[in-house]
């Protein structure tokens, strides 16, 4: 039995200014993709799944946009380069009887290839024809189309912030196995909610167990859980979507893959689909959202001893350039003390390299990758540090292997050289050349100490709570300017099927029956 592994991965912000014109992606190919694979991680349980006796695991190539640090869409012609290097490796690998797709999802590309992991799915299956299993591990944040429900079975993430990828790697690995032997025949039904965010009300988790317990996704995972046990069910799920994605698909959806029980999938898909819909506004409001300046105000003047203030707006997990210096612009003015926080400027860390530890520089700050939402700031401050970029994660963090404790082994990151300018009141700004961080080790690492400050800030959505959650004594989200606000009208659409919640606040819909989404 041999089983081919190939993937492409990328979040693609179609308003972003970066694009992917260029095919320079971070590549695996062959063995590689083996041997890089965290244990814990989609691909790794996904092994661990099929690897049995008589089983032959035939890894093809897997390409992530995501490290490459560009949020924009993919060109055409890139993905045709790395899409005929896939299929090019298929033909070499010869017959194969089952293949598995790593993919996340919401990866846009240029026309002709709009729906890119749709067009790679498709590539595959005419390459290979219609009796080859194959099965796809997703991201929580997909934009899943009816494309690739006839073509293969999908097992996304069931949890935002995302902690089970090795557990979906596991059941795709079982579920091909059971398909090759003939043992099942799986079906999927597809619905597609029309709702957009915003991603801080779509956790399914949280650290706090009376806050976890009113958030609505928590509480309809439940549900979905309860279904999910039905007899014949193989997979259901709900998807958070990925809002900024200029597309026609994107939004919501539900998901239920049964062993050739079409009618079972679709009761289950509209079951959920309707109660998801009948939550939506509790999903908008479930978290407070607060302006910049009240924001700071009550970080200022909150008791407790270290607390987080999330920078909705321009988070790099949703693909912005993570430039902006709204914030820090706040909480000079307000006369913050104590505070840190982290501002992509590849500019302010060549001068800072350039200038030395101890030195004091008067220069703009952030706002010059994309300047549609914010300018830069000037500021005033000395040099504090300089280091490499280069860390480890230590402690709990977004993507992880579990809510309650630390990764089971260490994560190397490098993020480019990073300077930490000291501003105002003891104000530290870690400037970095590539990527910012959103775990405490990013910031521990550039020589911040949490008990000698009072405020955090946090370029994210949610994907700083695994850190973060546990030593703070208050999380406070700001509605702030970039690529990622949660206001979707301030975002110029063009291709979101409409109606859709909320920028329809008043739009009335129930499930239809069947795949409900283009593709």
């Amino acid at each position: 039995m041999r089983i081919a592994i190939v993937g492409m991965y990328h979040e693609t912000n179609t308003f972003a200014l970066e694009r992917n014109d260029t095919p320079d992606a971070p590549l695996e190919v062959g063995e590689e993709i083996l041997a890089n694979a965290h244990p814990r991680s989609y691909i790794g349980g996904f092994v661990e799944a099929v690897q049995q006796p008589g089983v032959e695991l035939v890894p093809i190539a897997r390409v992530d946009w995501v490290q490459g640090h560009r949020g924009g869409l993919i060109g055409a012609d890139v993905f045709r380069h790395y899409l005929t290097l896939i299929l090019e490796g298929l033909r070499a690998a010869g017959p194969v009887d089952g293949v598995y797709f790593a993919l996340h999802g919401a990866m846009a590309v240029e026309p002709p290839y709009t729906d890119a992991e749709a067009a790679l799915i498709r590539e595959v299956r005419h390459l290979l024809g219609p009796g080859v299993p194959m099965v796809g591990t997703y991201d929580f944040h997909s934009n899943y189309t009816a494309q690739e429900c006839r073509d293969l079975v999908p097992f996304p993430l069931n949890t935002n912030p995302h902690i089970d990828a090795y557990e979906r790697g596991l059941e795709a690995g079982e579920c091909l196995l059971r398909m090759i032997r003939g043992e099942i025949q799986p079906v999927t039904r597809l619905i597609h909610v029309p709702i957009i965010g915003p991603n801080i009300g779509q956790s399914t988790w949280a650290h706090n167990p009376e806050e976890e317990r009113r958030l609505p996704l928590y509480q309809l995972n439940g549900l979905r859980e309860e279904l999910e046990r039905t007899p014949g069910v193989i997979n259901l799920t709900i998807q958070g979507g990925y809002g900024y994605s200029d597309l026609p698909y994107t939004g919501m959806s539900v998901i239920a893959t049964t062993d050739g029980d079409p009618e079972l999938a679709e009761r289950l898909a509209r079951e959920l689909a309707g109660e998801l819909w009948a939550r939506r506004e509790e999903i908008r409001t479930v978290r407070p959202i607060l302006s910049i300046d009240e924001g700071v105000r009550r970080a200022m003047a909150h008791p407790g001893n270290l607390i987080c203030l999330v920078d909705l707006g321009d988070d790099p997990g949703s693909l912005c350039p993570a430039d902006s210096p709204a914030v820090l612009e706040s909480l000079l003015r307000l006369g913050a003390r104590d505070c840190a926080l982290t501002i992509r400027d590849p500019e302010v860390v060549q001068i800072g390299m350039a200038a030395g530890v101890g030195t004091t520089l008067t220069l703009p700050v952030g706002g010059k990758i994309d300047q549609r939402f914010y300018q830069p700031l000037q500021v005033t401050g000395y040099v504090k540090s300089i280091d490499d970029g280069r860390y480890k994660i230590v402690g709990p963090t977004h993507g992880g292997w579990s809510r309650e404790v630390a990764r089971e082994s260490f994560r190397d990151v490098e993020v480019g050289p990073r300077v930490v300018l000291r501003i105002g009141d003891k104000v530290d700004v870690i400037f970095s050349r590539h990527r910012t961080g959103k775990d405490r080790d990013f910031f521990k690492s550039a020589g911040i100490v949490f008990e000698e400050k009072k405020i955090v800030v946090v370029k994210s959505n949610q994907a700083h709570r695994a850190s973060f959650d546990p030593i703070v004594d208050a999380t406070i989200e700001l509605d702030t300017p970039g690529l990622s606000t949660v206001n979707y009208a301030r975002l110029p659409f063009q291709h979101l099927p409409r109606p859709i919640y909320p920028l329809d606040l008043e739009m009335t819909w129930s499930p239809p029956g069947g795949n409900n989404v283009p593709g």
